[in-house]
Protein backbone atom coordinates (compact mmCIF):
# COMPACT_ATOMS: atom_id res chain seq x y z
CA UNK A 1 0.00 0.00 0.00
CA UNK A 2 1.31 3.04 -1.10
CA UNK A 3 -1.16 5.74 -0.46
CA UNK A 4 -4.29 5.60 1.81
CA UNK A 5 -7.28 8.69 1.75
CA UNK A 6 -8.48 9.08 5.21
CA UNK A 7 -10.45 11.64 7.11
CA UNK A 8 -9.33 15.17 9.53
CA UNK A 9 -9.96 13.15 12.39
CA UNK A 10 -7.27 14.33 15.07
CA UNK A 11 -5.48 10.32 15.33
CA UNK A 12 -5.36 10.30 11.50
CA UNK A 13 -4.21 13.73 11.25
CA UNK A 14 -1.64 14.07 14.26
CA UNK A 15 2.53 14.36 14.09
CA UNK A 16 3.29 10.54 15.10
CA UNK A 17 0.50 9.18 12.69
CA UNK A 18 2.05 11.18 9.88
CA UNK A 19 5.73 10.55 10.56
CA UNK A 20 4.84 6.91 11.44
CA UNK A 21 3.11 6.62 7.71
CA UNK A 22 6.04 8.22 6.40
CA UNK A 23 8.76 6.03 7.89
CA UNK A 24 7.23 2.90 6.06
CA UNK A 25 6.95 4.44 2.72
CA UNK A 26 2.50 5.72 3.05
CA UNK A 27 1.23 8.30 1.62
CA UNK A 28 -1.71 10.02 3.43
CA UNK A 29 -4.05 12.15 1.94
CA UNK A 30 -6.45 14.16 3.69
CA UNK A 31 -9.74 15.11 1.54
CA UNK A 32 -11.39 18.86 1.96
CA UNK A 33 -13.10 19.64 5.45
CA UNK A 34 -16.74 19.15 4.90
CA UNK A 35 -16.81 17.81 1.51
CA UNK A 36 -18.08 14.15 2.02
CA UNK A 37 -18.03 13.34 -1.40
CA UNK A 38 -14.27 12.80 -1.62
CA UNK A 39 -14.42 10.14 0.37
CA UNK A 40 -17.75 8.76 -0.67
CA UNK A 41 -17.52 4.98 -0.31
CA UNK A 42 -16.19 5.07 3.11
CA UNK A 43 -19.33 7.82 4.13
CA UNK A 44 -21.60 5.66 2.35
CA UNK A 45 -20.81 2.56 4.23
CA UNK A 46 -21.02 4.71 7.65
CA UNK A 47 -24.48 5.82 6.67
CA UNK A 48 -25.42 2.42 5.86
CA UNK A 49 -24.36 1.35 8.99
CA UNK A 50 -26.58 4.14 10.58
CA UNK A 51 -29.38 3.74 9.41
CA UNK A 52 -29.58 -0.33 10.38
CA UNK A 53 -27.87 0.54 13.71
CA UNK A 54 -30.80 3.56 14.70
CA UNK A 55 -33.72 1.10 14.30
CA UNK A 56 -32.18 -1.42 16.60
CA UNK A 57 -31.53 0.61 19.17
CA UNK A 58 -35.24 2.62 18.77
CA UNK A 59 -36.81 -1.08 19.63
CA UNK A 60 -34.78 -1.76 22.79
CA UNK A 61 -35.23 0.30 25.79
CA UNK A 62 -31.65 0.76 25.88
CA UNK A 63 -29.75 4.02 25.97
CA UNK A 64 -28.03 5.75 22.59
CA UNK A 65 -24.53 5.31 24.59
CA UNK A 66 -25.04 1.43 23.35
CA UNK A 67 -24.35 2.78 19.54
CA UNK A 68 -20.74 0.90 19.59
CA UNK A 69 -22.83 -2.25 19.93
CA UNK A 70 -25.30 -1.61 17.50
CA UNK A 71 -22.67 -0.68 15.30
CA UNK A 72 -20.71 -3.74 15.01
CA UNK A 73 -24.07 -6.02 14.94
CA UNK A 74 -25.37 -3.70 12.05
CA UNK A 75 -21.46 -4.60 10.11
CA UNK A 76 -22.68 -8.35 11.19
CA UNK A 77 -25.95 -7.92 9.63
CA UNK A 78 -24.33 -6.72 5.90
CA UNK A 79 -22.12 -9.24 5.40
CA UNK A 80 -25.07 -11.72 6.28
CA UNK A 81 -27.61 -10.35 3.53
CA UNK A 82 -27.21 -9.70 0.02
CA UNK A 83 -27.19 -6.21 -1.67
CA UNK A 84 -28.68 -5.19 -4.28
CA UNK A 85 -25.40 -5.12 -6.20
CA UNK A 86 -24.49 -9.21 -5.82
CA UNK A 87 -27.53 -12.00 -5.18
CA UNK A 88 -25.07 -12.98 -2.74
CA UNK A 89 -23.89 -12.09 0.48
CA UNK A 90 -20.31 -10.62 0.84
CA UNK A 91 -19.79 -13.50 3.44
CA UNK A 92 -20.68 -16.27 0.36
CA UNK A 93 -18.57 -14.28 -1.57
CA UNK A 94 -15.74 -14.22 0.49
CA UNK A 95 -16.18 -18.01 1.99
CA UNK A 96 -17.53 -19.92 -0.95
CA UNK A 97 -20.67 -21.15 1.26
CA UNK A 98 -24.03 -19.85 2.45
CA UNK A 99 -23.58 -18.59 6.12
CA UNK A 100 -25.48 -19.94 8.65
CA UNK A 101 -28.13 -17.42 10.41
CA UNK A 102 -29.21 -19.89 13.09
CA UNK A 103 -27.44 -18.14 15.73
CA UNK A 104 -29.04 -14.47 15.33
CA UNK A 105 -31.32 -13.18 17.88
CA UNK A 106 -33.16 -9.54 18.27
CA UNK A 107 -30.65 -6.91 19.38
CA UNK A 108 -31.07 -6.03 22.51
CA UNK A 109 -33.47 -9.07 24.00
CA UNK A 110 -33.22 -10.96 27.24
CA UNK A 111 -30.78 -13.77 27.62
CA UNK A 112 -30.57 -16.10 30.56
CA UNK A 113 -26.87 -17.04 30.81
CA UNK A 114 -25.99 -19.83 33.41
CA UNK A 115 -24.35 -18.85 36.54
CA UNK A 116 -20.91 -20.11 36.89
CA UNK A 117 -20.86 -23.21 39.48
CA UNK A 118 -18.87 -21.55 42.27
CA UNK A 119 -21.25 -18.23 41.81
CA UNK A 120 -24.57 -20.47 42.49
CA UNK A 121 -25.93 -23.04 45.10
CA UNK A 122 -28.22 -26.22 44.47
CA UNK A 123 -31.40 -24.31 45.60
CA UNK A 124 -30.78 -20.94 44.28
CA UNK A 125 -31.10 -19.01 41.10
CA UNK A 126 -29.13 -21.14 38.05
CA UNK A 127 -29.58 -18.33 35.27
CA UNK A 128 -29.51 -14.91 35.62
CA UNK A 129 -30.88 -12.08 33.14
CA UNK A 130 -28.68 -10.42 30.44
CA UNK A 131 -29.08 -7.98 27.61
CA UNK A 132 -28.10 -9.62 23.88
CA UNK A 133 -25.78 -7.31 22.45
CA UNK A 134 -24.12 -9.77 19.38
CA UNK A 135 -21.72 -12.56 19.10
CA UNK A 136 -18.17 -12.91 19.01
CA UNK A 137 -18.58 -16.22 16.77
CA UNK A 138 -21.44 -18.03 16.10
CA UNK A 139 -21.16 -19.81 19.06
CA UNK A 140 -20.51 -17.48 21.65
CA UNK A 141 -22.40 -14.33 22.37
CA UNK A 142 -22.18 -10.84 24.29
CA UNK A 143 -24.43 -9.68 26.50
CA UNK A 144 -24.70 -6.38 29.28
CA UNK A 145 -24.96 -7.10 32.53
CA UNK A 146 -28.54 -5.16 33.52
CA UNK A 147 -27.24 -3.47 36.86
CA UNK A 148 -23.99 -2.66 35.79
CA UNK A 149 -24.21 -2.41 31.96
CA UNK A 150 -20.53 -4.49 31.89
CA UNK A 151 -19.72 -6.62 28.53
CA UNK A 152 -19.49 -10.29 29.14
CA UNK A 153 -19.61 -13.59 27.20
CA UNK A 154 -21.11 -16.81 27.08
CA UNK A 155 -21.67 -19.16 25.09
CA UNK A 156 -24.34 -20.12 22.44
CA UNK A 157 -25.85 -23.38 23.09
CA UNK A 158 -26.20 -22.82 26.90
CA UNK A 159 -28.20 -19.57 27.28
CA UNK A 160 -32.24 -19.29 27.00
CA UNK A 161 -33.58 -16.28 24.55
CA UNK A 162 -36.33 -14.54 24.85
CA UNK A 163 -36.83 -12.00 21.76
CA UNK A 164 -40.26 -10.43 22.88
CA UNK A 165 -38.50 -9.04 26.19
CA UNK A 166 -35.90 -5.95 25.78
CA UNK A 167 -34.80 -5.39 29.57
CA UNK A 168 -33.29 -2.17 31.00
CA UNK A 169 -29.80 -1.10 32.35
CA UNK A 170 -30.46 -1.25 35.71
CA UNK A 171 -33.56 -3.17 36.22
CA UNK A 172 -37.10 -1.91 35.37
CA UNK A 173 -37.57 -0.02 38.67
CA UNK A 174 -34.15 1.12 38.49
CA UNK A 175 -32.99 2.37 35.58
CA UNK A 176 -29.58 3.18 35.02
CA UNK A 177 -28.83 6.84 35.21
CA UNK A 178 -25.70 6.70 34.11
CA UNK A 179 -24.47 6.27 30.26
CA UNK A 180 -21.97 3.95 29.17
CA UNK A 181 -18.71 4.97 28.85
CA UNK A 182 -16.48 3.78 25.88
CA UNK A 183 -12.23 3.97 26.32
CA UNK A 184 -11.53 3.82 22.97
CA UNK A 185 -7.14 3.54 21.94
CA UNK A 186 -5.93 6.62 19.92
CA UNK A 187 -2.69 8.21 19.45
CA UNK A 188 -3.21 11.01 21.42
CA UNK A 189 -0.39 9.87 24.29
CA UNK A 190 1.83 9.76 21.14
CA UNK A 191 1.47 13.37 20.18
CA UNK A 192 1.65 14.88 23.51
CA UNK A 193 0.24 18.64 24.02
CA UNK A 194 3.21 21.18 22.48
CA UNK A 195 3.00 25.01 21.76
CA UNK A 196 2.35 24.57 17.80
CA UNK A 197 -1.72 23.11 19.27
CA UNK A 198 -1.85 26.14 20.75
CA UNK A 199 -0.66 28.22 17.91
CA UNK A 200 -2.84 26.12 15.21
CA UNK A 201 -5.81 26.43 17.76
CA UNK A 202 -5.17 30.22 17.63
CA UNK A 203 -5.07 30.33 14.03
CA UNK A 204 -8.02 28.52 13.10
CA UNK A 205 -10.42 31.03 15.42
CA UNK A 206 -8.76 33.99 13.97
CA UNK A 207 -9.29 32.54 10.52
CA UNK A 208 -13.40 32.08 10.92
CA UNK A 209 -13.54 35.46 12.78
CA UNK A 210 -11.81 37.01 9.79
CA UNK A 211 -14.75 34.60 7.17
CA UNK A 212 -17.21 35.96 9.74
CA UNK A 213 -16.69 39.50 8.92
CA UNK A 214 -15.83 39.33 5.25
CA UNK A 215 -18.84 37.65 4.65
Amino acid sequence: MHLVRLDNAGEFSSESFNNYCMSIGITVEHPVPHVHTQNGLAESLIKRLQYIARPLIMRTKLPVTVWGHAILHAATLIRLRPSADYKHTPYQLAIGKEPNISHLRIFGCAVYVPIAPPQRTKMGPQRWLGIYVGYESPSIIRYLEPLTSDVFQARFADCHFDETKFPTLGGENNPLKNEITWHVPHLLHLDPYNKSWEENSTLTRFSKSTAKFIY
